[in-house]
């Protein structure tokens, strides 16, 4: 698209993806042509510039946007990733004579700036100069000058243009001039034949403003407007090139029969009859769009006329019917044809009669080409559908074989290939016949036509197969869509669930946790002599468990369900997907409720040791400074250490304390004894405090070590949780329809699957310290093993020979790497890569086909 605006408006570019600048500008210089006349004199003539006028236009509604050419059309080619995405449209116009060089501008940009608010699109308009065409005779040059072809480029953007904070930005779709005509009845719109017969109706009306009433223009064709002359075939800039070389073509010569029609037609009065066959400005399509039937057109609103499809009758009376032919007649009814074996009757000229027919032969040809290639298509859509009937089977579960083998054998009975080259021969027999008359003797024509005539039988023949083989196709398409359209809705169902498996996941992590600080705070109480309640331990550890058999036996219902077909999806299965929903639902509530209690439990717990924990250790304290006082009173010896930990208060512990003090006063005499005891009570201590410092490092380390498992257990189950979905997702790209080697489909699985696992590891970063180790090392081996498969899928591609089928096969590798996470390796994405190796293996049969015999191709006429 840069370079395609480049061109048009006759500026230099860069293309920012590519690096590539495509320079354009000697289109807007005059050029200077040194030239020499026929008697030797020589004079230089001046060639104005090719480029008269551009302009960029935005829609009104976005107001004043400050647009540059070059950063516009980079923004286009960012934006539309797909390798076959349509960047814009572009409308080519043509100014009828009357239309001043200011007029123009004028109506270039009331046309442009009218599609641009009506699609709310940048419009890019470039307005051309006729060009010139040289020819070398001798040593004379001479320039042709054509004065009758101004013409205006006007190029649509793919996206809307609106205006934003930072200047402009593109939507997020494609503007609905490039919608399909589905989309675009079910929105209200017309249809796309109809918009493009609006666009050429406005840049009618619009000139016809500007134009005297006598040089009015019509966007409709002769046969529309009721003119007897028969339209001729647009030679083109580059065979127009070639007639001022000296060659001539088929199409030139056919257009020179088709002056000679017209004039026999003006001369003799003659009124043209069509035949009603193939009448596009005639036919309506028909669509249902929300109960509503909906007429319009899908295809261009005018019609394609075949010389042997008309006859020619007088006003008032029809012409004689002439004999009908042999059996070389081909195509059309002999009596249809009798005009021109009456042209030829009359012709006092025998190389006008033998032009005649040649034109004749080529408009047969044409016909019969364009109904082989039409034919072409359908049948290449319908081996395509007949390769997909295996996955629509695996999709789907519905046998289709029967109704396969069945257009396998229809599909086998339609020949067009052989056809189509046969037409190629007929024509460059035709061109024989027009460079060399002498071998279009009758015999050769009546062979030929006799040569038509077997490829109309075939084509014919391929309409009889293709009414039977069309019905059959759409039966399985339609089957194939109404069970995709069945597993939709349940599948969707399905993937809810998902989300309900990973709150039962987490509510395992949870118990798992709350089990463990249940037992640390029941081990609490118990260090304080709070509670040896066996039975309230279990009690509450009952609750953190986790009904492992029910959790397996949803999510084996789970993946039973997942396994169903779309064929084997019913009423049952309907329930039963409804009811696993509901135990799922009823399993997370009961576990809800269990760890609610649990929570609370564990709450209290901790609340009471902070309460009563400090009261013991002073009651363990006052123990262990002034036993060996407090025993000498046994009353206060035995209220001390039969008291509860639950009775123990502030007040108490201060009498105990008051009533000890009175006790060592009364005991100073044994100072020496009471002296022993302390440093006894004081080792005493000393080894309580290590003995509680080393059951709280072995707590820690048990704990660390618990967490550690638990820890590199959660990130294994999620690892292997991904390489399963990797795997169903390479899967679900079916890689191996690709008709190639298993080596080639092997590497491009192997390398799908480490850029899906690769990314995603990339992309995850809910881990702890240890998780993000463990990650970023199987990412590591993950990143060597992208690598080594890409490098093997490229030597792979590498030993196919450059042929169609390794275009094929390259393609299709391309598709599914579209869906594949981009990597880059080596400064390349996948797609990149691949898109190389496709462009050098097209460059390579380029080169192949470029060293044949060059051929003019068939165009159609209208």
């Amino acid at each position: 698209m840069v370079a395609k605006s480049a061109y048009n408006s006759g500026s230099k570019l860069v293309d920012e993806q590519s690096g590539v600048v495509h320079d354009y500008t000697s289109k807007a210089k005059d050029r200077i042509l040194n030239l020499v006349d026929s008697d030797g004199t020589k004079y230089t003539q001046v060639i104005e510039k090719n480029v008269v006028h551009t302009a960029l236009l935005t829609p009104t509604i976005a107001g004043d946007l400050a647009v540059t050419r070059e950063g516009f059309w980079n923004d286009i080619e960012r934006i539309e990733t797909r390798k076959n995405a349509q960047l814009g449209t572009e409308i080519d116009v043509m100014f009828p004579d009357g239309i001043t060089a200011d007029q123009r501008i004028v109506l270039a940009e009331r046309y442009a700036q009218t599609l641009s608010d009506r699609y709310n699109v940048l419009v890019d308009v470039a307005i051309h100069r006729p060009h010139s065409h040289e020819k070398h005779v001798r040593e004379v040059e001479v320039v042709e000058l054509t004065s009758r072809n101004f013409h205006a480029h006007i190029l649509l953007s793919s996206r809307e243009i609106v205006a934003d904070v930072e200047g402009y930005a593109l939507s997020a779709r494609k503007n609905w001039l490039q919608w399909s005509t589905e989309e675009r009845l079910s929105k209200g719109l017309n249809g796309r034949g109809d918009e493009l017969k609006y666009q050429r109706t406005l840049w009618a009306d619009m000139a016809n403003e500007l134009l005297p009433k006598n040089k009015t223009i019509s966007e409709k064709s002769y046969r529309e407007l009721g003119i007897n002359r028969l339209p001729k075939m647009k030679l083109g800039k580059s065979l127009y090139k070639d007639i001022l070389k000296g060659n001539r073509s088929v199409i030139h010569e056919y257009n020179e029969t088709i002056d000679e029609i017209n004039a026999y037609i003006e001369k003799n009065g003659l009124v043209i009859e069509y035949d009603d066959k193939g009448r596009i400005d005639l036919e309506s399509n028909e669509q249902e769009v929300n109960g509503v039937t909906i007429h319009y057109k899908k295809r261009k609103p005018f019609a394609r006329i075949e010389l042997s499809n008309i006859r020619f009758v007088d006003p008032a009376a029809e012409l004689e019917p002439a004999i009908p032919k042999s059996n070389s007649q081909t195509h059309s009814d002999a009596a249809n044809d009798h005009v021109l074996d009456e042209l030829l009757a009359i012709s006092a000229d025998f190389v006008s009669q033998k032009k005649m027919v040649r034109s004749a032969l080529f408009s047969t040809i044409d016909a019969l080409h364009e109904e082989l290639a039409h034919q072409s298509k359908q049948i290449i859509t319908i081996d395509k559908n007949i390769k997909s009937t295996q996955r629509f089977t695996e999709e789907v579960g519905q046998d289709f074989s029967d109704p396969r083998q069945k257009m396998i054998e229809l599909a086998r009975q339609i020949s067009t290939k052989e056809q189509s080259e046969a037409l190629k021969a007929a024509l460059a027999l035709v061109e024989e016949f027009r460079q060399d008359d002498t071998l279009q003797t009758g015999r050769a024509v009546s062979r030929l036509e006799e040569q038509l005539s077997q490829i109309d039988k075939t084509v014919l023949n391929n309409k009889t197969v293709l009414k039977k083989l069309i019905p059959l196709n759409n039966e399985v398409i339609a089957d194939y869509k109404g069970l995709k359209a069945t597993l939709k809705p349940f599948a969707a169902k399905l993937n809810k669930l998902a989300t309900g498996f990973k709150a039962l996941d987490e509510i395992d992590i949870e118990k798992t946790e709350l089990q463990r600080h249940w037992r640390e705070a029941f081990e609490d109480l118990q260090a304080i002599e709070v509670t040896s309640n066996i039975d309230t331990y279990h009690k509450f550890a009952a609750l953190a468990d986790l009904d492992v058999e029910r959790f397996k036996y949803l999510e084996k219902e789970r993946e039973a369900l997942s396994t169903l077909k779309a064929v084997e999806i019913d009423a049952d299965a309907d329930t039963r997907l409804t009811a696993l929903a509901a135990d799922i639902k009823a399993f997370k509530t009961a576990n809800d409720n269990d760890i609610k209690q649990l929570k609370q439990q564990i709450n209290t717990s901790q609340k009471t040791y902070q309460r009563l924990s400090p009261f013991y250790e002073q009651r363990i304290a006052l123990l262990d400074q002034s036993e060996a006082v407090i025993v000498q009173d046994d009353d206060l010896y035995d209220e001390i250490i039969s008291t509860k930990t639950t009775q123990l208060n502030a007040d108490r512990l201060e009498d105990w304390r008051s009533r000890t003090m009175a006790l060592q006063y009364q005991l100073n005499k044994a100072h020496e004894q009471a002296k022993l005891k302390k440093e006894a009570e004081r080792a005493r201590e000393e080894a309580l405090t290590r003995r509680r410092e080393t059951l709280q490092q072995r707590r820690q380390q048990a704990s660390l070590k618990r967490q550690r498992i638990n820890e590199t257990k959660a990130y294994r189950d999620r690892f292997d949780n991904l390489l399963v979905r990797v795997r169903d997702r390479v899967d679900s790209l079916d890689f191996k329809v690709i008709d190639a080697s298993i080596e080639v489909i092997n590497a491009a699985e192997a390398v799908a699957a480490q850029a899906f696992i690769f990314t995603t590891l990339k992309r995850t970063d809910s881990f702890t310290v240890l998780q993000k180790n463990l990650r970023d090392t199987d990412a590591k081996k993950a990143a060597s093993q992208v690598r080594e498969a890409a490098t093997t899928l490229w030597q792979q591609l590498e030993r196919l020979s450059d042929n169609q089928d390794k275009v094929e096969v390259l393609t299709k590798i391309n598709e599914r790497f579209e869906h594949v996470p981009a990597i880059t390796i080596d400064g390349a994405t996948l797609t990149q890569t691949v898109t190389d190796h496709l462009q050098k293996t097209k460059n390579a049969i380029q080169a192949h086909e470029q060293a044949q015999t060059r051929r003019y191709s068939s165009p159609r006429p209208f």
